[in-house]
């Protein structure tokens, strides 16, 4: 979850996609020499473990000397977006995932990755754009990463009705996508269907079981319904997941209030004694 930020677009791929595209597919589209390809595939395995280490500007340097070696591979140039995206430095990160499509229209993830671009330079029109070419491609294993990024923009507008919809839509495709059931939640939380959010925070952290935001509205509703034990045990599984994100500190500060709050109790128990 991204820091600072209560309802936040996820570039789901930038955590994914570059870690799972097989070495072989650079060997597959390489028109280079055989060492060439050797060369660009261990370049580009090398970018990928900085990449996963969140090292981005070191991926960038070891994806663009990949491309070197192998110019007609859309793999690469995808995995360059996704590193330029990861440090929001966003127009070079749209030309590499152009790049891609260039040289592989069908890799509809890359349209995932440019809606995602587009909505955080709040171009929504043509994030929307991006992430519809993603949906109604029949050949797109995982649109509900597409429908969840739609939903999260539909409802940051409040437009709960289609946020739902969305959402919805995307745990029929991935019954066991995590954010899906949150999304929903989210919603159901802005319409005050409090056991509707409550069920799917709990199919949340069913699939993900340190989702710190399911778990700390979990624990604020348990708190509301003066179930104050839950509530802190809750808490204190959000501080243990994240202390300092955004929930990790909303979290403490609930727990440093239910403290004082006991205190105080106890404070007016003895002096009526």
């Amino acid at each position: 979850m991204e820091r600072g930020r209560l309802i936040t677009l996820v570039f789901l791929t930038f955590s994914t996609s570059v870690a799972l595209e097989p070495a072989h597919l650079l060997a597959a589209t390489a028109a280079q020499t055989e060492e060439d390809i050797e060369d660009a595939i261990r370049i580009f395995n090398r970018g990928k473990l900085l990449h996963q280490e969140h090292e981005y500007r070191g991926a960038i340097k070891e994806y663009v000397a990949a491309a070197k070696l192998d110019d007609q591979n859309p793999f690469v140039y995808n995995a360059l977006g996704l590193a330029y995206a990861a440090l929001r430095d966003f127009g070079p990160a749209l030309k590499a995932f152009n790049q891609a499509l260039q040289l592989n229209p069908d890799l509809t993830d890359v349209y995932n990755n440019i809606g995602m671009v587009y909505a955080e330079q709040g171009a929504k029109e043509k994030a929307f754009e991006a992430f519809t070419r993603a949906v109604r491609n029949p050949a797109y294993t995982t649109p509900e990463k597409a429908l969840y990024n739609m939903g999260n923009l539909y409802l940051e507008d409040g437009n709960l009705e289609l946020a739902e919809m969305h959402f919805r839509r995307a745990v029929e495709k991935q019954p066991k996508f995590a954010l899906g059931h949150r999304g929903l939640a989210r919603v159901y939380l802005k319409m005050n269907q409090v056991d509707l959010a409550v069920s799917q925070f709990q199919k949340t952290v069913e699939l993900a079981p340190e989702d710190a935001e399911s778990l700390f509205h979990l624990a604020r509703i348990h708190q509301e319904k003066g179930e104050v034990e839950e509530a802190r045990t809750l808490y204190r599984r959000v501080v243990e997941i994240d202390r300092l994100s955004t929930f990790g500190q909303m979290a403490l500060a609930r727990l440093e209030a239910l403290k004082a709050l006991e205190a105080l109790k106890a404070l007016k128990a003895l002096k009526e004694s």
